[in-house]
């Protein structure tokens, strides 16, 4: 696994059952609101859905691997450091993952778990083309591999 995917794995399924908590308000952290459909978002603050650059923010701040108990791959020292002087400045950081990032990985994990392409594309709002272009990372023998299995079952 590429450390961009592992970063995702350990932003997103970290604390899976913190998150359930959260998300069924045993731990009284998540805000009660709907959003403008009256829908409960599973990540909202007190005015309600989360704004996408909140959330991208977020995954700046919890990537820089001094932030997840890693130590920093460029030797710096995280009381030195211009991307730990504030969560704003987060980004500096060589090492932290764009919102982006993830998304490419959660694309090539749904596509190596065999989902049908037009289904990751659907959902991703993407085009298969620009989806095979720019968002599938399976190397050219992981896709000769996952064709071989589809004829292989047929």
């Amino acid at each position: 696994m590429d450390r961009i995917g592992f970063l995702g794995f350990v932003l997103l399924l970290r604390d899976i059952s913190r998150l359930d908590r959260y998300s069924t308000r045993q731990i009284d952290q998540r805000p009660d609101v709907t959003d403008d459909y009256g829908r409960s978002p599973l990540l909202s603050t007190k005015y309600g859905r989360a704004h996408g650059q909140t959330l991208q923010k977020y995954i700046y701040q919890w990537s820089r691997p001094c932030v997840i108990g890693l130590d920093c791959p460029h030797g710096r020292d995280p009381d030195d450091c211009d991307a730990t002087d504030n969560n704003s400045a987060a980004h500096l950081c060589p090492d932290s993952v764009a919102p982006h990032d993830i998304r490419r990985s959660s694309i090539t994990h749904a596509l190596r778990q065999d989902a049908p392409v037009t289904a990751v594309s659907d959902r991703s709002d993407v085009s298969p083309d620009v989806l095979e272009k720019h968002y599938n990372q399976m190397s050219a023998e992981e896709k000769m591999e996952k064709r071989r299995e589809f004829f292989e079952n047929i």
